[in-house]
């Protein structure tokens, strides 16, 4: 979860200078506020609402000295001050004296969640955010510092992600901030069969082919004075991919069916979740076409690389919603994996959202999220859930109802995880 995924380009000595790693803890979510904020631990420090503690939260459900915190190597200590709401870690409730977490952990002090980083520095000198789309922390700096140098200019680009991480939200940023007066038009190349591909990119003429009853402009054309997005480009077949480095080279299209080019001016970005590189080395994909479109790369973490943005995309998603989130919420989002990323995390945050307005609450709540994770309980994304709940039903003696209590979690909510989950509560009672 340390590392962070570059963008290999020539600013990358500006994004990567040399520094000392600073461990702390950042406040991700303080009384609905989700601006992180930066706390470097270089000995133990006690949290609390009052003044007199060493670090002051303006939660009113947090104690007056609710917590004390002291590093360690890999992460933290934490000993509950014997606060009236409790400390979390992970979603179990700490008991005992210097009960560990780990470097990526989520500590929940009442409704405070903190989480436990070995690098604060970044967030110490966090920008505010320029463009709401690119919500998030230092894990964005790269993607934001590649926009900031090449936005301005007709430069093809190439973006590297995974599926569901925003290639198509930081295309429609460059474009915005190429300033060029045409449309934004995105394509997924994946998505095109074979035989309309030339068509759908670069049009055909009225009786091209069979059933070419009319005239097409395709997308080339369409975009005219503004960008094109070709998304999973390393699709493209071969002949395609020749035809679209002569677009490139020549500013050129020629729509099937027809004998002349028509000149087009398009800025073309394109993006993709294979790896390229390895493609041009055994000859799936033109070495000429990619050294056009890839002078400048710009690649996308994904939403595991950068958990510490979780609570600031989720309040991002919900806002148009008019419904906030409680922090047991973001517990169970912190709980889960996410290989569909931002993609995944708004889907189930929306439907969460709706949940929350068919019951008539301003809050998404555990239980709204639990009800609607996607995953298979075999599949092995459940196992930090399982894991909290199994605990929780062992330290409650199967009371299912003050199990729900100490995970955060409605019980309604509860319930609907023990059935997905297949888990019995009276199983875990004392004989």
């Amino acid at each position: 979860m340390n590392d962070r995924t570059v963008t290999e380009t020539a600013f990358d000595s500006v994004a990567h200078h040399a520094r000392p790693r600073v461990p702390g803890l950042l406040a991700l979510f303080v009384q609905d506020i989700c601006t992180p904020v930066p706390w470097r631990l270089e000995a133990p420090r006690t949290i609390g609402r009052d003044a007199s503690a060493d670090l002051s939260v303006q939660d009113s459900s947090v104690s007056r000295v609710h917590a004390l915190i002291e590093p360690t190597d890999g992460g933290v200590l934490v000993t509950d001050q014997g606060s009236h709401n409790g400390s979390f870690i992970n979603g179990v409730k700490v008991t005992a004296p210097r009960t560990p977490a780990a470097y990526g952990s989520v500590v929940r002090l009442a409704k405070t969640l903190l989480y436990v980083t070995d690098d604060v520095v970044g967030f110490e000198s966090q920008p505010p955010f320029e463009h709401p789309s690119l919500a998030g922390g230092p894990s964005l700096d790269e993607a934001r510092l590649g926009i900031a140098t090449v936005g301005p200019s007709n430069d093809p680009v190439l973006l590297e992600a995974e599926t569901g991480t925003g290639k198509e939200v930081v295309a429609q940023v460059i474009h915005e901030a190429s300033g060029r007066p045409g449309p934004f038009v995105a394509v997924n190349c994946a998505a095109l069969a074979p035989e309309i591909v030339e068509s759908e990119l670069f049009g055909h003429a009225k009786g091209a082919f069979s059933g070419s009853s009319g005239a097409r402009t395709g997308l080339f054309r369409s975009a005219e004075g503004g960008t094109l997005l070709l998304d999973e480009v390393g699709e493209l077949t071969p002949a395609v991919q020749a035809k679209l480095l002569r677009v490139i080279e020549t500013c050129e299209v020629r729509a099937v069916g027809e004998d002349r080019p028509v000149q087009v001016d398009v800025r073309i970005i394109g993006a993709t979740n294979r790896g390229l590189d390895e493609m041009v080395s055994t000859g799936a994909f033109r070495g000429d076409l990619f050294h056009r479109i890839a002078a400048v790369r710009i690649r996308l973490p994904v939403l595991d690389a950068r958990r510490e943005d979780l609570p600031v995309l989720a309040a991002h998603f919900l806002a148009e919603s008019g419904v906030g989130i409680t922090a047991t919420a973001l517990e169970v989002l912190f709980a889960r994996q996410w290989p569909g990323n931002v993609r995944e995390l708004r889907n189930v945050v929306r439907a969460a959202a709706n949940v929350a307005r068919r019951d008539n609450r301003d809050r998404v709540q555990a239980g709204d999220i639990a009800s609607y994770e996607e995953t298979s309980p075999d599949d092995g994304t459940d196992g930090s859930l399982r894991a909290r709940v199994v605990a929780a039903l062992a330290a409650c003696d199967g009371n299912v109802t003050r199990a729900a209590r100490e995970l955060g979690m409605a019980r309604s909510g509860m319930y609907e995880t023990l059935k997905r989950l297949k888990l019995n509560p009276t199983s875990f009672r004392k004989r």
